[in-house]
């Protein structure tokens, strides 16, 4: 008995070991909105890790257990609590333009209006996606935590974006921009009746553009499978040209190549042409034309799937890249990109604050290289297609997109198809997005120098009795094919650059010692050879001025994101 009861009490211990060494229940995940406004607390939700998975114009939308509601509220943090019950369920934001498309929403299932014009929607059974009604823009909220963009607005200080000259590469590059491939590309994808990321449709389509990419001599192409909306699995198409001088640091040009029309007709009858055969087709276009040269950097073009139910292929796509540290210099995304209510038409570029200069890089391109008229929107509200997934893991990214608000009668309709199409339009926009995706990559020209590598920044501070002096150092790897180098510095990321040199510089340093504290600046250098001819700039390299107070400044959005949160939504 003795032995029995030893062996009990040995059981029960192992037991009470076994159960403590799982973290305790912080009870069920909450889902809230935290408004923005004067004194916004984001460095406070930095500092607590509250698990943020949508940035609006107005709030945020995180995660929250019973731990991080008595934080937030210990800590003064304003919020609301939409839902107690978020776990293991999609959880989409909804445009929601009228108070018509509001009360259809939630007649589909749960929404909560969380600004003017945008919703929270789930529903407790099936799909949510499939539930919301047709014509009404969606996007799943993050499956990780997002990178909220913690630098303040940029002020009226900011200079215009600067008209510069026209690349005679680059031109001679737009000019092979053919309507002909770009109706054709159109009528082919059309051609597959619908393009329902749930049908087998969508994956022939998508078969049928790795089957071109494959045909381009890229160097890389291949589908990037995921899962959505629980049991439903699509590909992205994705195509690769390997920049030679900085391989690891990626410019996507990207569309959708799925479609939708009304619930009744959506499985045999969406034809997709500007919604979003036009984009894809402008993608296929650039790769085809950008396969013949060598490029600094690299590209990839992308054709992503599922867009139309929540943009489940780039939130797969853009989390993937985060969790891989990758390097993405910018991201271009085409979407309704061919559709003319009255010439002249303009495109409509929208951005959140973080990638404002990609907008403002995009104008000047529209102008050179596209005879067209562009016109920037800042709006960290505008998450309904693919761009948003990768303002969620801190990339710069845009879209390019012919209304805002749409006026396109066809859209979403059986009657999205090719004859409704400007095709004037739809070059011109090609034209610019290549342009700016030309001027990114940087082609390579033939009797230039090599573009320089290795560019790095460090500071130093020297102090007297009186004063603190700062300067910047630079230093970058020598090359046999130049003479010497220049610097170019600016205050804003890829804009504005200024040459800071007077003379040619023939070593491979240069310190930069008018420099103000409070600033940041953005250095690149570029190799001169022996006749005169300058190469491209190198990679940029920053240096940010910190002030003392942390809650001023934070430290860069690309270099600085934090290991993931995974925690109840898919």
């Amino acid at each position: 008995m003795k032995n029995a009861k030893v062996f009990i009490s040995v059981l029960l211990m192992c037991g009470l070991l076994f159960l403590s060494s799982f973290p305790a229940s912080r009870g069920p995940l909450s889902l809230i909105r935290i408004p923005k406004g004067p004194g916004f607390p984001v460095y406070v939700l930095s500092r607590l890790q509250i698990d943020v998975r949508q940035e609006l114009g107005s709030c945020l939308l995180a995660l929250a257990d019973r731990e991080d509601i008595a934080l937030l509220r210990r800590n003064g943090v304003r919020f609301s609590i939409l839902t107690r019950n978020a776990a293991d369920r999609d959880i989409l934001v909804v445009r929601t333009d009228s108070p018509d498309a509001l009360a259809a929403l939630r007649s589909a299932g749960k929404a909560i209006a969380v600004e003017p014009g945008t919703a929270v929607f789930w529903t407790e059974t099936g799909s949510p996606s499939e539930a919301v009604p047709a014509g009404l823009p969606r996007k799943v909220l993050s499956s990780r935590t997002v990178r909220v963009d913690l630098r303040p607005a940029v002020g009226a200080g900011r200079p215009a974006p600067q008209a510069v000259a026209q690349d005679p590469l680059i031109d001679m590059i737009v000019d092979l921009v053919s309507t002909p491939n770009l109706s054709s590309g159109v009528q082919s994808l059309q051609d597959f009746q619908t393009r329902y990321a749930s049908t087998s449709n969508c994956e022939a389509s998508g078969q049928y553009i790795y089957n071109v990419f494959s045909g381009l001599g890229l160097d890389d192409v291949r589908f990037a499978p995921f899962t959505f909306a629980g049991s439903y699995s699509s590909r992205n198409v994705v195509a690769e040209k390997a920049g030679e001088t900085y391989p690891d640091d990626i410019v996507i040009i990207c569309a959708h190549y799925d479609s939708t029309s009304p619930s009744a007709s959506r499985l045999t009858l969406a034809p997709g042409a500007d919604d979003n055969a036009s984009g894809t087709a402008a993608v296929i276009e650039a790769a085809r034309i950008l396969a013949l040269y060598p490029l600094d950097f690299t590209i990839r073009f992308i054709a992503f799937s599922a867009e139309e139910w929540g943009l489940y292929g780039s939130r797969a796509y853009a989390a993937a890249a985060r969790q891989a540290g990758e390097s993405i210099v910018g991201v271009i995304n085409l979407d309704m990109i061919a559709y003319a209510n009255a010439m002249p038409e303009d495109l409509q570029v929208i951005v959140n604050s973080a990638s404002g200069w990609l907008a403002d890089r995009f104008l000047v391109a529209a102008v050179n290289y596209g005879v067209l008229g562009a016109t920037k929107t800042v709006d960290a509200s505008f998450v309904y297609s693919d761009h948003a997934p990768f303002w969620d893991s801190g990339y710069p990214a845009l879209l390019a997109i012919e209304d805002n608000p749409l006026n396109n009668p066809y859209y979403h309709q059986t009657t999205d198809t090719l004859d409704k199409i400007n095709l004037a339009f739809f070059t011109s926009a090609t034209r610019a997005s290549l342009g700016l995706l030309a001027e990114l990559a940087q082609p390579i020209k033939t009797g230039y120098p090599k573009t320089p590598v290795g560019l790095t920044a460090t500071q130093a501070v020297y102090s007297s009795l009186f004063n603190a002096l700062k300067t910047i150092r630079l230093t970058w790897t020598s090359q046999a094919d130049a003479a010497g180098y220049n610097i170019y510095r600016t205050n804003f990321s890829h804009l504005g650059y200024t040459k800071i040199n007077s003379a040619l510089v023939t070593g491979t340093a240069f310190t930069d010692d008018d420099v103000t504290a409070d600033l940041d600046y953005y250095y690149v250098v570029t190799a001169v050879g022996a006749t005169g001819l300058e190469s491209n700039r190198s990679r940029e390299n920053d240096w940010l001025m910190y002030p003392a107070d942390s809650s001023v400044r934070s430290t860069p959005a690309i270099r600085t994101i934090a290991p993931v949160i995974l925690r109840g939504i898919r």
